[in-house]
């Protein structure tokens, strides 16, 4: 547990240029848990997407129940990559209530979006209107990756 300076010393290791060190400030973060997902929740709105990026990142492995809405929030950020955790975090929840939420981005411009939210469908499990989007999106897709995590996915439904 974290009292709320080292939070803060962490989150403004963040800020910092060096991808290497902002990776650590973020997992120091995951290992604050609870003190930190207030924080992270509010950096969810911050200017740069890189910092909404690792903010989604902590929160999926934090796991606290108080991130879903402002991560299913982020499944509209306008940067791909923040898009992408925003996904994969919630996935990691296992809630049902977040699948209609990914629906959507089976139709992302991304790729790797889109594979990442079959994926994160395949995680939370059976739901008829997931298992019809994503047979809808298998005939449409592309990417040999994200067609592979579309079907693996409905197949974890079965």
């Amino acid at each position: 547990m974290c009292k709320r300076e080292r939070v803060s010393l962490l989150v403004e290791g963040l800020y910092g240029p060096d991808k290497t060190e902002r990776a650590k400030c973020m997992e120091g973060l995951v290992k604050c848990g609870k003190p930190a997902v207030l924080p992270l929740i509010y950096l969810l709105d911050d200017g740069s997407w890189v910092i909404r990026y690792r903010a989604a990142e902590a929160l999926g492995l934090i796991g606290d129940e108080r991130a879903v809405t402002a991560l299913t929030a982020s499944l509209k950020d306008d940067k791909d990559h923040v898009r992408y955790m925003a996904a994969k975090s919630l996935g990691m929840f296992g809630k049902k209530e977040s699948s209609i939420s990914l629906l959507p981005l089976l139709r992302d411009e991304n790729e790797y979006v889109r594979k990442i939210v079959a994926v994160s469908l395949g995680s939370i499990g059976s739901s008829s209107s997931a298992k019809s989007a994503l047979a809808a999106a298998i005939i449409c897709e592309t990417d040999p990756a994200a067609l592979e995590a579309m079907k693996n996915a409905i197949e974890k439904m079965v």
